[in-house]
């Protein structure tokens, strides 16, 4: 593990140049271990598979208002200060990118800059104009001395006159025609412009990977409430993952054992381990009904599972081509409307809306805003995947 300062022992925001970023200690393992679960489930069957989450009946959700006491959403205000520090650094570029994993909060990052920063953001091309090739909305990046692009994959298509905008405001921007301007991209969009269109030269920065101490730290501190006591135990083993988090505890170390199962399997990004956390939290079924209660009660301990946090909707090994095209499809757009879905794929629309209503089905896609992505907990799954089919990747 790369040693970090004290400064950034537990911080989830240290901001670090693209070749720099480093995957979590055992990401490998993870990996293997999800590809032995899969074709456990292959050959031995579902109910094999899910022998030892038996136990989660014994287990009910959290309401909402519980959740947003406990797990509250992403404050991502810090990495946006994280990214001022950095951009300081690059007076002299043209053009920053940030990027993040679909998630991963760069969109969040990046509209927060810009707001500390007093910067108008550029608003993203309708379908319409970006089939016709239309770049009215590159010229509206020309007319300001400073410009923010919160999302860049809101302003491409795989399609021929999809690129023409993009292809045009990075030639400009890289000339410097344009002044100086942020972008904020999902990773799977950059490694795909960057094999399409071409970005050598363009400072590209991002969030470190985290590791298991440092997620229980967050979460930790995330449900701190006034001397409430939050402890948190795995429904797999049964022992702490969080309980009064303490650098010299033997309870500490093995919460961090626990979590760095989550932190290898998320690849760090704190963005994906946050859906595990608030989606896997349960608490005991016998505890009338105060997970349905405002919050707890001043001062009293609460304690709440964690369903085995890597046991999720999961891509079979057998997958087709056109469901694992369409699903790379929505990774290196950062999610599209069905009525996209014509623009960008090779076969007919018949063909990708069935594919798309199989995957929503299974739970490996999900609608946010009106556009199809891949769901947080399937995420890693997907990804490991497309590599092994030797798909482009994101380099995060």
């Amino acid at each position: 593990m790369t040693q970090r300062s004290t400064k950034t022992a537990f911080s989830p925001w240290e901001m670090v140049a693209l070749e720099s970023f480093q995957t979590p200690e055992q990401t490998q393992a993870s990996q293997w271990r999800r590809s032995w679960r899969a074709a456990t489930t292959w050959i031995v069957g579902r109910e094999a598979s899910e022998r030892q989450a038996k136990e989660e009946s014994e287990l009910r959700k959290l309401s909402e208002v519980a959740l947003s006491h406990w797990v509250p959403a992403i404050d991502w205000t810090p990495a946006a200060r994280a990214l001022s520090q950095v951009t300081e650094g690059y007076v002299d570029a043209p053009v920053v990118l940030f990027i993040s994993p679909p998630h991963g909060g760069h969109e969040a990052v990046v509209s927060h800059w810009a707001q500390q920063q007093g910067v108008n953001c550029i608003s993203a091309p309708t379908l319409n104009e970006l089939t016709g090739g239309c770049l009215e909305w590159v010229e509206r990046c020309g007319s300001q001395h400073q410009w923010v692009i919160p999302a860049l994959e809101r302003h491409f298509l795989r399609h021929t006159q999809g690129l023409q905008g993009v292809r045009e405001l990075l030639e400009r921007a890289l000339s410097g025609r344009l002044g100086q301007g942020v972008i904020g991209c999902d990773s799977w969009t950059y490694a795909y412009l960057q094999h399409a269109v071409g970005l050598e030269g363009v400072p590209v920065v991002t969030l470190q990977a985290l590791e298991g101490e440092q997620l229980a730290h967050y979460f930790a501190q995330l449900a701190d409430d006034g001397g409430v006591r939050l402890t948190v135990y795995s429904s797999r083993t049964g022992q702490p993952i969080l309980a009064g988090v303490s650098k010299d505890s033997a309870g500490g170390e093995r919460s961090y054992k626990e979590l760095q199962r989550l932190a290898a399997h998320c690849r760090g990004h704190l963005g994906i381990a946050w859906h595990y956390w608030r989606e896997r939290l349960r608490e005991s079924a016998g505890n009338g009904d105060s997970g349905r209660s405002q919050g707890p009660s001043q001062g009293q301990p609460k304690e709440l599972w964690l369903l085995d946090a890597l046991a999720e909707a999961e891509l079979a090994s057998d997958t087709g081509d056109v469901a694992t095209l369409l699903l790379h499809t929505l990774l290196i757009h950062g999610g599209l409307e069905d009525q996209a879905l014509g623009y960008v794929l090779p076969f007919s629309s018949h063909e990708a809306l069935n594919a798309r209503l199989a995957l929503a089905r299974q739970g490996i896609l999900r609608c946010h805003q009106g556009r199809w992505q891949v769901a947080p907990l399937s995420y890693a799954s997907v990804r490991q995947l497309l590599e092994s089919r030797n798909y482009l990747v994101d380099p995060l």
